[in-house]
């Protein structure tokens, strides 16, 4: 039995008036309920459920993850982006190269190929990588501030998790426990991006951004934006592009292409967009309900009951895949005459079903 609860204590609507005949619906859920008990964590599960189902996204507040926090963990990071070329790149001595297995990447994305488009030119962001499991020695020893600051967020998102999970295991219809048992083995990672701006001189090419048109990958993407310089998230809408709000101290969450495709295509993995505004900025990516490899993706949630729209996969082989097409170099790896490239466009944009 699925939910169908009044939202009004925890949800309201950002009306941002885009043209004379479309506003933005993204919701912004406060989950302090989650702490008030089963009606209140009921309260909180239909919310995001109805906003995952809605538009893919939704803006939250009143986490676990405390503004401090986030502020260390932002100005130690930017100390690091700040740094000469050589001094960054030296915490990738040891890592095979390229996103997804170096810690520090620079201008080695492409988020358009995340939606099978191999025509756009490369992102303008670089970015520094935690992986839990390669433990805090694992990132680089300047500034000294960095690895305290790491493990604060850490410590303090991982308790975000467990709610989340909590959550979504409401609104799924799920035994209580259900995502906690499949997302144990500890495979969130941060990602810190940043995304400088223009050297004097310097132009944008031809559809650059700061990342391309995309879907994400895993379950739930947790992103802080940078207050700062929030503004340049859209999230696609039907034909319209809508700026994602910014809400101090909150974090935006948006359905992975791994999540949809484990809800039957019940929670969408929405279409989004950096655009590229002056400023530099940093943005603060984990995530949440990210199954462990050997996990065979079959539908859960309401979504299950109107047949299944994707033959079973398992979770491993499907991140994998999705963390290869980051990669500029990716088509060419895969060496593929125009009709296989073709096919296999068709077969990433699926994905976001």
């Amino acid at each position: 039995m699925w939910l169908r609860l009044p939202l009004d204590a925890c949800v309201r609507r950002t009306h941002t008036w885009r043209s004379a005949r479309t506003m933005t619906r993204i919701s912004v859920v406060d989950m302090a309920a989650m702490a008030d008990g089963r009606e209140g964590q009921l309260r909180v599960a239909q919310a995001l459920s109805k906003a995952f189902a809605d538009t893919g996204f939704a803006v939250v507040t009143s986490t676990p993850v405390p503004e401090i926090a986030l502020a260390q963990l932002r100005r130690s990071a930017m100390d690091f982006f700040h740094q000469p070329l050589a001094e960054k790149q030296m915490v990738n001595e040891g890592s095979a190269p390229g996103y997804g297995s170096s810690p520090y990447c620079r201008l080695e994305e492409n988020g358009a190929q995340l939606l099978g488009d191999f025509t756009k030119p490369d992102d303008l962001v670089e970015s520094l990588t935690y992986r839990p499991h390669e433990g805090l020695e694992r990132l680089p020893d300047r500034p000294p501030e960095l690895r305290p600051a790491v493990q604060e967020f850490g410590e303090r998102v991982a308790r975000f998790r467990e709610v989340l999970n909590c959550a979504c295991d409401l609104a799924l219809g799920q035994d209580e426990g259900f995502f906690a048992s499949k997302c144990g083995k500890g495979r969130e990672a941060l990602r810190l991006a940043f995304y400088p701006d223009l050297e004097e001189g310097a132009t944008l090419l031809d559809g650059q951004m700061r990342y391309g048109e995309h879907v994400d990958s895993f379950g739930l993407t947790i992103l802080n934006l940078d207050p700062a310089n929030p503004e340049g998230l859209q999230v696609q809408i039907g034909e319209e592009w809508v700026d994602v709000p910014w809400v101090k101290g909150s974090f935006v969450l948006n359905v992975g292409a791994l999540l949809s495709r484990w809800t039957n295509g019940y929670w969408k993995a929405a279409v989004h967009r950096v655009l590229f505004k002056r400023g530099q900025r940093l943005s603060i990516v984990s995530g949440a309900l990210r199954p462990d490899d050997d996990v065979m993706l079959e539908p859960c949630g309401p979504g299950a009951l109107a047949g299944e729209k994707f033959a079973p996969v398992r979770a491993g082989d499907f991140c994998q895949e999705r963390v290869a097409l980051h990669r500029p170099s990716y088509l060419q790896q895969k060496q593929l005459d125009a009709e296989a490239a073709q096919r296999l466009s068709e077969d990433i944009r699926s994905y976001r079903q």
